[in-house]
């Protein structure tokens, strides 16, 4: 599945998708961040089956939202 971008609270996130036996996983990762949160989406409910992509990136940003917030930076 091609790889998702998306901005939350001024930051842009890149989500690249893989398939696995159980579901999907997702690798979010800020624009400029060097790592990623890794998260588990299993088969079952919650995926609209004619729509799997747009239920992972719905997915995604419900985890974005949850995610805690970066310190401020201090120049």
């Amino acid at each position: 599945m091609e790889p998702h971008s998306f901005e939350h609270d001024g930051i842009v996130y890149e989500v690249n998708f893989e398939r696995r036996p159980e579901g999907w996983i997702a690798r979010i990762r800020p624009e400029d961040g060097a790592e990623a949160h890794v998260f588990a989406f299993p088969d079952g409910v919650g995926f609209d089956p004619q729509d799997v992509r747009g239920s992972l990136i719905a997915g995604c940003r419900a985890v974005v939202e949850r995610l805690p917030q970066r310190p401020p930076t201090r120049h």
